[in-house]
């Protein structure tokens, strides 16, 4: 069986759970071997949870693509030159 870096039903209350993997383990799977995971209500694991949420994040590439797309334009773009009417 391959291991899974997702967390297992048993993660569902926990904080440190991000939905698609754990903040501190690499394999919650194997932390519940035994029937109680070191990271589950772990004040010193929440804390720095915490500290690491309030710290500036690097945006991705796709923020960052998307934050241009959505700035308005403050003068606009023409395509083509107005027809002269002089003859």
């Amino acid at each position: 069986m391959r291991k899974s870096h997702k967390p297992v039903r048993k993660c569902y209350t926990c904080k440190l759970n991000l939905l698609d993997r754990c903040w501190i383990y690499a394999s919650p799977r194997s932390q519940w071997s035994g029937k109680r995971c070191r990271g589950f209500e772990n004040e010193k694991a929440y804390a720095l949870l915490q500290e690491w949420e309030k710290d500036v994040q690097v945006k991705t590439r796709k923020e960052l693509r998307q934050e241009i797309f959505r700035k308005k334009k403050t003068e606009p773009h023409w395509n083509h030159f107005p027809m002269s009417t002089a003859t």
